[in-house]
């Protein structure tokens, strides 16, 4: 019975974190974006009564906060030579062409999608205000391309990659690194591939099959050692599918931490069994 203790604090000790909830939405939104020189812009990020201006490179990265703010225009339309971009607000919608040719739909969330955004940011108070596209910039790059950014408040910063393709970069951070906090999925998007149950499968049959070797080996199939034994590995599983679903922090992803935690649950259940083992099958019956 003390090993199996041991084991079961070990365990909760190294897998405890897994258990932590993502923090509520951070209430900051992208409420303009300007130019900020030669392959760069600035934006500009409130929340409440604070205010922060950061710059991005044309590549979409994150350059930090500015130690020196250009004065900013929200602008709702800008152009690299005849191609023109604008944003319609009170929508997330981004349009490309000009007054002569027409406007077509070049990026847009609607509908469900949008709906369920809105959703996910609560409380968000006016979708029409704190969730739409309100100013946009567009810089021409080499070989004739170029990209877009967009301010999306709540969803964060809208970049067009000079290879034609949108991503919402969402909302600047720093601390360890600069980065940009991921948005929220949207509704239409298929969920990510979920590998908890067999990292806990593969966790659980790893430390039963170290405690069965030694067992083996040795032909002493001690009751305790082998209910330790299953106990251990199906406690680590059980963590191990914990483990998986650690929200990240900072510029780090959730697979970061994932990693480390699971390493740290499978170490300890390797510790726990082998001592275990070793102490009842030595241990007269």
């Amino acid at each position: 019975m003390r090993w199996t203790r041991v084991a079961i604090a070990l365990l909760l000790a190294a897998g405890l974190t897994g258990c932590g909830r993502p923090g509520e939405p951070v209430p900051w939104e992208v409420t303009e974006v300007g130019d900020a020189g030669p392959g760069r812009v600035q934006i500009r990020v409130t929340g409440g009564e604070a205010e922060e201006i950061w710059q991005v490179s044309d590549e979409g990265h994150n350059l930090g906060r500015a130690e020196r703010a250009r004065p900013m225009t929200a602008s709702v339309s800008s152009c690299a030579g005849q191609l023109c971009y604008r944003v319609v607000t009170g929508l997330l919608r981004v349009e490309t062409g000009g007054d002569a040719a027409g406007w077509t739909t070049a990026w847009q969330i609607t509908g469900a999608d949008y709906t369920q955004l809105a959703a996910d940011y609560m409380p968000l108070g006016a979708p029409a205000t704190h969730l739409s596209s309100t100013s946009v910039v567009v810089h021409e790059v080499a070989g004739g391309r170029h990209v877009v950014f967009v301010a999306n408040g709540r969803d964060g910063l809208l970049h067009r990659s000079a290879d034609g393709r949108w991503h919402r970069l969402g909302l600047p951070k720093g601390g360890e690194g600069w980065y940009f906090a991921e948005p929220p999925r949207l509704a239409s998007e298929p969920p990510p591939a979920d590998p908890s149950w067999v990292v806990a499968a593969l966790v659980t049959a790893l430390l039963l099959v170290a405690g069965a070797i030694p067992l083996a080996v040795r032909r002493a199939w001690h009751p305790r050692a082998v209910r330790l034994t299953a106990g251990t590995a199906v406690g680590g599983g059980l963590l191990s599918y914990a483990a998986c679903h650690v929200p990240g922090a900072g510029m780090f992803p959730p697979e970061f931490y994932a990693v480390i935690l699971v390493t740290a649950i499978v170490v300890t259940g390797l510790v726990v069994i082998l001592n275990g083992i070793a102490h009842h099958t030595s241990a007269p019956r």
